[in-house]
């Protein structure tokens, strides 16, 4: 008996030293805030004992869900066929043109913008697994997404909003890297970066309530109430954060991952009104409700922001809860219509105009799948 104690002890911790050297060794993993950084982060308001924090109260998971549950076979978690998206042409979406602010939905809450011809990035996950293996749980709903980075010369900003794998992609990041002029990030996001090649010199790191100026837009870094972290040791190393996208031809906010809370009615009062808002909309549950909106809360959220036209995300790519795969644009839309809220929800790879003449027509695309 002694015998086989032992050897369960050394199959154990022979298991834990393979799984660490394997986490450390592999880059999709990321990396880890410097001790010097971590002396610097002590100093801001919401980092407390080694993790960043959020403003109200904040609980992983609010009940038990069986593991099960979230793995079980469902056909309704999933489209029946692959989605399309409409592909866009690139070289007329780059061009400088009477559409100063041109919008494109690439699933989940990856965007390609063109603000008077600065292309930006929001979150863009283009990889086809939401995980750091090629799980088949996490792929994508969708094959080919509506442009090829290949056919990019040059992306002139790349913004994040925290370091989860359905946000911030290794294989993406390693596509763009050389393209990328500058990438706007909240705080400890840009070891990650580094660690995948990325210059140094390419990395704008902001704090909550922190703003940079890119050319006559601005990005202003917000809260979040969410949570970071790409490994078990990690957990809340790196800042997750909002942002508003300022210019003369408008104002976008970009809610990254969100549960409801008291932040938007002040981002609203403070940064607001805003012509359009992308709102985290999608892969909720009760079990973990302070981390991601229902979609009745992502509408009430547009409301406090002040919002002109809402935009449901955070869905339309991966399947990372219980719910039918296209329940939160169907219960988003319910619910605007119902609190008098102007709401879009184009095709993948569609274009958007921002202006006052954006088209609110609703072509429930989804009920094809």
């Amino acid at each position: 008996m002694k015998k086989l104690l032992t050897m369960i002890i050394y199959i154990l911790v022979a298991l834990s030293i393979s799984v660490t050297a394997f986490i450390n060794l592999s880059p999709q993993f990321g990396s880890n805030p410097t001790v010097a950084q971590k002396r610097l982060y002590a100093n801001y308001s919401n980092y407390e004992n080694g993790e960043f924090q959020n403003i109200e109260e904040f609980i992983m998971m609010t009940e038990d869900m069986p593991m099960s549950e979230f793995f079980r076979d469902d056909s309704n978690r999933i489209p029946n066929k692959d989605l399309i998206h409409e592909k866009i042409d690139l070289e007329s979406f780059i061009n400088i043109d009477e559409n100063k602010v041109k919008v494109s939905w690439l699933g989940h809450s990856a965007f390609i913008l063109n603000i008077d011809g600065y292309i930006l990035l929001l979150d863009p996950m283009l990889g086809q697994y939401a995980a750091p293996l090629p799980l088949p749980s996490l792929k994508r709903y969708s094959s080919n997404i509506a442009f090829s980075i290949d056919d990019i010369d040059s992306i002139d900003a790349v913004i994040l909003s925290h370091d989860h794998y359905d946000h911030l992609d290794y294989s993406t990041i390693k596509q763009i890297k050389n393209k990328v002029k500058t990438f706007f990030v909240p705080y400890g996001l840009g070891n990650h970066l580094k660690g995948w090649g990325v210059n140094q010199e390419s990395i704008i790191e902001l704090n909550w309530d922190e703003s940079a100026n890119f050319n006559g837009i601005e990005f202003v870094c917000l809260p979040a109430r969410h949570f970071s972290g790409r490994g078990p040791l990690n957990r809340n190393s790196t800042l997750w954060c909002s942002w508003a996208i300022k210019s003369e031809y408008g104002k976008i906010y970009f809610s990254g991952d969100s549960g409801y809370g008291n932040h938007f009615k002040t981002i609203g009062e403070m940064h607001g009104p805003f012509d359009l808002s992308f709102i985290d909309c999608g892969q909720y549950n009760v079990a973990w409700k302070y981390s991601h909106m229902i979609p009745e809360e992502a509408v009430k959220a547009s409301k406090d922001l002040v919002s002109d036209y809402f935009m449901p995300i955070h869905w339309g790519a991966f399947t990372l809860s219980t719910h039918p795969w296209e329940e939160p644009v169907i219960r988003a839309i319910n619910h605007a219509k119902k609190t008098n809220q102007k709401i879009i929800a184009p095709k993948l790879g569609q274009i958007i105009l921002l202006g006052d003449d954006m088209d609110t027509k609703i072509i429930d695309w989804w009920n094809s799948y």
